[in-house]
């Protein structure tokens, strides 16, 4: 199959007038197109005149459970073909295993980092209704770690927020960050206030899955997280709902979303909207642009899933469409946000075989009416949807 003569967002760069030919599910050639492009004849081929290719699309913090299966064919049918799972445990990690090794054409791939490091009585375990495995002490954390990835974490998820209740030691962060690296593993925290952020960084996590909210947030934070090498995920869309937004109703209001919004809009009471808590967003703003200013890869991610759902986040995969346009809000260009939920992620994940469009990769591919690089908005107007080079039927459910 070939698309020709497309606009391709290649994961970093704009190449204009290209042709790509996809073959066996991995993409074999981007070249560029030869004088007058003509509307692409044969059976297969896909004309791409005023259109723009991306490689897939991830999101790089999302709740998949209970059902991982319908939140994955929601994600793929919205252009999302790469999930990043940020704690799941008993039935659903079983089954987010499984469609792992399977790789179905039909849903977005998953990675996982399974249950996330809690201590006991934590704020968590009490909404999970059972008990959590968590870690009393920093002498349990290789243990804690073992079990996690032989249960099929992919990376090891710390939560270390005082709101959460019962929060776990420094000592013992630093003792799972140790634990994780000499298994060669990544560690990522969620952390919510600033102080928390920074003493994760310094204890060696490679990223955090959160921004925070705050009045304002300190000078050097960005060069912070540089120095130290870190990833950030800041999903934006839930944290603008801690402040009292409510960004359930401007996705549903996108004609080009609605429908994906309320298929997976689950029955919980939204908290209502709360403008005295909209100036608590500056912090997550101003770190996003410090953030960008001193090259600290930033990840788009939502924090889609029930955790969230009663601050409004609806909508597997219409969520990140509505995340981009955050990113961009704040301060990025919309080649960075779009780098964000594409090579960047892959890079820091090591992902290797996907998040770019280049010649070897798995031909994972969205295409999408207009041009997202000027007005990232426009990843909303999908053509089409290629998952190792099948194409998704957008008409179906999650379509």
């Amino acid at each position: 199959m070939k698309i020709s003569d497309v606009r391709v967002f290649d994961g970093e760069r704009v190449l204009p007038h290209r042709d790509v030919v996809i073959h066996d599910g991995v993409i074999a050639q981007v070249t560029e197109t030869a004088g007058t492009a003509e509307t692409a004849g044969t059976p297969g081929d896909v004309d791409g005149r005023g259109r723009t290719l991306l490689p897939g699309l991830f999101d790089a913090h999302v709740h998949l459970a209970p059902d991982p299966d319908a939140a994955l064919r929601l994600l793929a049918g919205s252009g999302v073909t790469t999930a990043l799972d940020m704690f799941s445990g008993g039935e659903a990690l079983d089954r987010m295993v499984r469609l792992k090794e399977a790789d179905p054409p039909h849903l977005a791939a998953a990675r996982t980092a399974g249950t996330g490091a809690t201590a006991p009585g934590s704020m968590l375990e009490k909404l999970a209704g059972q008990p959590l495995p968590a870690v009393e002490r920093p002498a349990d954390a290789d243990a804690w770690v073992d079990a996690r990835l032989r249960e099929g974490a992919d990376y090891i998820k710390i939560i270390y927020d005082e709101r959460e209740g019962g929060p776990l030691s420094l000592a013992t962060v630093t003792a799972l960050v140790r634990a994780a690296h000499d298994r060669g593993v990544l560690v990522v925290a969620h952390t919510l206030a600033e102080q928390p952020a920074r003493e994760a960084v310094a204890a060696g996590v490679d990223g955090l899955v959160h921004l925070f909210v705050g009045e304002a947030v300190g000078d050097d934070f960005g060069l912070f997280a540089a120095d130290h090498g870190v990833f950030v995920v800041p999903t934006l869309i839930v944290l603008r709902g801690l402040c009292g937004h409510r960004p359930y109703e401007h996705l549903a209001a996108d004609r080009r979303l609605a429908g994906r919004v309320a298929r997976s809009r689950p029955p919980i009471p939204v908290r209502p909207a709360d403008p005295s808590r909209n100036h608590l967003y500056a912090a997550a703003t101003g770190a996003l642009r410090q953030l960008a200013s001193a090259g600290v890869p930033v990840l788009a991610g939502t924090d889609t899933g029930l955790p969230t759902a009663a601050l409004g986040v609806f909508g597997y995969g219409a969520t990140l469409h509505g995340e981009l346009e955050l990113l961009v809000d704040a301060g990025l260009t919309p080649v960075q946000a779009l780098a964000a939920a594409t090579s960047a992620p892959a890079r820091a994940f090591g992902l290797t075989d996907r998040g770019l469009i280049r010649p070897g990769m798995r031909a994972d591919l969205v295409l999408v009416d207009g041009d997202p690089t000027r007005d990232v908005r426009d990843t909303r107007d999908l053509v089409a949807v290629w998952k190792r080079g099948g194409g998704l039927d957008l008409t179906e459910p999650g379509g």
